[in-house]
Order: C-alpha cells, then structure tokens, then sequence
C-alpha cells in the first residue's frame, strides 16, 4: 500500500493545498472550516520551527495527504514525545495507504529524536480514525483531556 505516493517536507508553496485538507478534515469531525490565509501563516511559522516538521504526500503532482507533528521535550521523562496535531488525506486517496505511509515518517521522525511516544487525539464520534490508529498500534489511553477554550481575557465560566 501507499504504491505511486511520495512523502516529501512540506513547503510555503503547499499552502492552498493543505488548507484544502485542513478543510476536509474540519468537514470530517464537525469543525469550523479554517481561513487559507490563517492555515499558509501557521504553515510558514511551522516550517521555521526547528521543533516541528510538516510533510505531504505526493502522487505525481497531486498533494494527496499531510501531517504536521512536534517534538517535545518531556522532562518527567528525560526523552521526547512526537505529537501529531494533523493528519488529512484527501478523499479520492484514502484507503490507497497515504495515511500509513505519512504516519511512518512520522516514526521515523520520532526514532531520530529518541522519542518514547508518538501521541494524538482523535474524537470519540470519528470511528474510521480511531480503527485507523489502532491499526497502526496505537492504543487508546485512558486519561481525561482538558481544554482551555477561550481566551485570558474571556474565560470559560467556572461552573
């Protein structure tokens, strides 16, 4: 699987395209759809961002995935953790291996830098993605995930 795909670092110039699976992907799990301009700005930091890595997945000229991940330093654990805030395959390429094979650079990257974990989220309702990982290896941790939504001048309200 992931025959006739290239992953490959991501550049400024991906821009539209990786919005255009950011949108997708915000389709997917009830999102907002985000502004291009916001996703090309967050783009070009990321790529100047020693920490963090983006790439995509190619078939001829078509971007057909990305994923965008963090290296972390986790201090509790003197290693590193890998987060993976993203990972979008187009719809005329899923099932074709795209996310497998993104996801294994991902490893490797976290190889390289030592990492003890590769952590991301996916929502309870979104299924596909959930059996997706399991298959790849990942397993479901049993913590709770917190949320700061908002802003330090607007608050969530204590309940």
């Amino acid at each position: 699987m992931g025959d006739g795909y290239e992953v490959r670092e991501a550049t400024g110039e991906d821009g539209a395209e990786i919005h255009a699976l950011a949108r997708e992907l915000a389709g997917a799990v009830g999102d907002a759809s985000p502004d291009e301009d916001a996703v090309r700005a967050r783009l070009e930091e990321l790529l100047d961002e020693p920490r963090a890595r983006v790439f995509v997945a190619e078939a001829g000229d078509e971007v057909a995935g990305a994923v965008s991940l963090w290296i972390k330093p986790d201090l509790a654990h003197g290693d590193a953790v890998v987060e993976v805030p993203m990972l979008a395959v187009s719809e005329d390429h899923r099932r074709a291996g795209v996310g497998r094979l993104l996801m294994t650079r991902v490893r490797e990257i976290a190889a390289e830098n030592d990492a003890s974990l590769v952590e991301l989220v996916a929502t309870r309702s979104n299924v596909a993605a959930r059996d997706f990982y399991k298959a790849l290896g990942f397993i479901e941790a049993d913590v709770v995930s917190l949320e700061f939504v908002g802003n330090n001048d607007h608050p969530p309200e204590e309940t």
